[in-house]
């Protein structure tokens, strides 16, 4: 094994250099004539734009579109119907009903109260996780209550499994990433949502426990793990979001807002928020891994746009432990045993990676089951962490892709019930993503420093 060392890659950006003790890490050698795409290449998207040749696309303009009466739902769904076809590529698992979603549309205009709903005509895609039958899950509800559109249904990994054999993992964030369908919603359990979103360079927030409702089947599958995670190709369209589904379950509209024109209050907006005023940053990704070369070019980059904005950051590792990934697949592992028996199924038909977890998950449960205090205990400690630092959120490497799939550097979060943002990096034409995580409650805080680096 290597000696330690003190690495001095973030360091030096930071004015401290040796004050972060990691282990060497040779880089991979350059090679050539490579024929398939790089985790960080597999959608190559141009810097978002709040606007396009067919009108508005980011969701706070769509939006004000549709309010005011110079849009219509009918006619964003029918661009968003041809802009599937185009734009979408083949292979991803997204199932449409024009004829749902036209009813919809048409619905919408109809409402006495469409100039005071917040994602008025705002197409979302919602993954296989999250029920849209019916009335459909709290988080759904909210989402037609607040004027959305539901566009379509991403597919899944078959048991939430590993990933769905869509390029970047997961089928939700290739199709936010195509730029037809501004907004997706899923469930992220272990992180492989927040990597596939950072394999195509698009935004995505796992908000802290239960800031947004959990889907009861979610809730079983993931054992406390899993948070409806918002994507989108800009973080300013997830602050608007954020802001319209945090706001409770939504009932029908006051009188006074069907009397008189609404204030721009009345659509659930909120005074913007403040980036955070200092960062502690890290090259980890484990306790004793470091980010690869893509990864931790866009936390270098980033650093240099923070610093030019006047954020103060300092460098400090995340107190990673090896038994954070013991908790955390054991969570996974029980939760998959729970959720083939609520589904009556033979474990001896699953694929074998799945029959292997249920088994280790009715051993868990066979055995005293999983500890209530450990979130908690490890939320604690990522907060004390903040609070050695000096620093109000930390900024993390974002695996991309099947590399980092359920990685400590993204799992702990969710283990710890903290908010987690995959922030896509434009600088000098270079793209990347890197993670911001924070203290409950800062959201909104962290968006608003994303938004630092979007624009570059």
């Amino acid at each position: 094994m290597a000696p330690a060392v003190f690495n001095t890659d973030v360091a030096e950006h930071l004015g401290q250099a040796g004050s972060i003790p990691v282990r060497l890490r040779r880089p991979p050698p350059p090679t050539t004539g490579t024929t398939g795409p790089t985790a960080m290449s597999i959608l190559h998207l141009d810097e978002p734009s709040s606007t396009s040749d067919d009108g508005p696309s980011g969701v706070p303009d769509l939006a004000a579109a549709v309010r005011e009466g110079r849009l219509s739902a009918a006619t964003v769904a029918e661009r968003l119907l041809t802009a599937i076809d185009d734009a979408v590529p083949d292979g991803v698992g997204l199932v449409v009903d024009p004829g749902a979603l036209r009813a919809a549309a048409a619905a919408l205009d109809r409402r006495t109260d469409r100039f005071a709903l917040p994602l008025a005509g705002v197409p979302v895609v919602v993954e296989d996780g999250i029920s849209v039958a019916g009335r459909g899950d709290e988080v759904v509800r909210r989402l037609r209550a607040a004027g959305a559109l539901v566009a379509g249904w991403a597919r899944t990994a078959e048991h939430e499994v590993g990933l769905d054999g869509t390029p970047g993992g997961r089928a939700t964030a290739a199709v936010v990433a195509s730029g037809a369908v501004p907004l997706g919603i899923g469930v992220d359990g272990d992180g492989t949502l927040r990597c596939a979103a950072a394999a195509h360079g698009i935004a995505a927030l796992k908000p802290g426990r239960r800031v947004l409702p959990v889907p009861d089947a979610a809730e079983r599958r993931w054992c406390g793990l899993a948070e409806p995670t918002l994507l989108a190709r800009h973080p300013d369209d997830l602050t608007t979001v954020l802001d319209a589904l945090s706001r409770g379950a939504a009932g029908p509209p006051a009188p006074s807002s069907v009397i008189r024109r609404a204030a721009p209050a009345d659509t659930g907006s909120r005074p913007p928020a403040a980036p955070v005023s200092s960062l502690a940053a890290s090259l980890r990704t484990g306790r004793t891994r470091l980010a690869g070369p893509d990864a931790a070019s866009a936390v270098h980059a980033a650093i240099r746009l923070l610093q030019d904005d006047g954020l103060g950051l300092v460098a400090a590792d995340p107190p990673y432990r090896a038994v954070l990934v013991v908790h955390s697949a054991r969570r996974r592992q029980a939760g998959l045993a729970r959720r083939v028996e609520d589904l009556g199924l033979d474990p001896a038909e699953l694929p074998r990676s799945a029959r292997s977890l249920v088994r280790r998950g009715r051993r868990v449960r066979r055995l005293g089951g999983l500890r209530p205090a450990t979130p908690a205990s490890w939320r604690q400690r990522m907060v004390a962490w903040l609070d050695d630092a000096g620093a109000e959120a930390g900024l993390l490497p974002a695996p991309p892709g099947a590399s980092g799939a359920g990685s400590t550097g993204v799992a702990a979060w969710n283990l710890a019930g903290l908010p987690s943002l995959v922030a896509p990096v434009h600088r000098s034409g270079e793209h990347g993503c890197v993670q911001l995580v924070g203290r409950p409650g800062s959201e909104r805080r962290l968006l608003a420093t994303a938004a630092l680096l979007a624009r570059g």
